[in-house]
């Protein structure tokens, strides 16, 4: 495709003005972030991600009154994410990265701590399955402990701690 083309657009609706008119360079503004600390938030969702063998926890902040970083945006509303690795087969025979145990016992272990300052069953993966199938933990009120850490370059939230409120 020309140029030419690009701009006045093709047969088959290919083209920038179909786009509209931008500048990336002067309109970028990176997503505001969540100061280091302990919020309150609810849990919205919960989902398996059989690929990655974890479950996945999406919270909702909400009764914070804090500023996110721009010091325009309120954190109340941020959604962020966290995950419990799941044993996966052969995880056995690895060992964790402290030497001290197999990757399958840390994952259990976690798991284990988690679900008791969650104050919930997570069990086995039948139970998990069914909580999440009939959205037992959605609406759980929970705190949070919110750090700024640095990953492929980029600079981004992440939750740390997770306990029922």
């Amino acid at each position: 495709m020309s140029e030419d083309n690009f701009y006045e657009g093709t047969e088959n609706g290919n083209g920038a003005a179909a786009f509209g008119d931008f500048d990336v360079a002067q309109e970028f503004k990176a997503d505001p972030l969540i100061p280091n600390g302990k919020y309150r938030a609810t849990v919205k969702s919960v989902k398996a991600d059989t690929k990655a063998c974890c479950i996945v926890w999406g919270v909702v902040l909400n009764d914070n009154e804090v500023m996110a970083s721009d010091g325009n945006s309120p954190v109340d509303g941020m959604e962020l994410w966290s995950r419990n690795w799941l044993p996966r087969p052969g995880d056995e025979n690895e060992f964790s990265k402290n030497g001290k145990t197999t990757k399958r016992q840390s994952k259990i272990n976690m798991l284990k701590k988690f679900a008791e300052k969650m104050r919930i069953n997570m069990n086995s993966p039948q139970i998990i399955a069914q909580a999440i199938t009939e959205g037992e933990w959605i609406g759980m009120e929970v705190l949070i402990d919110v750090t700024m850490s640095e990953w492929k370059g980029e600079v981004r939230n992440e939750i740390n701690n997770m306990t029922a409120a």
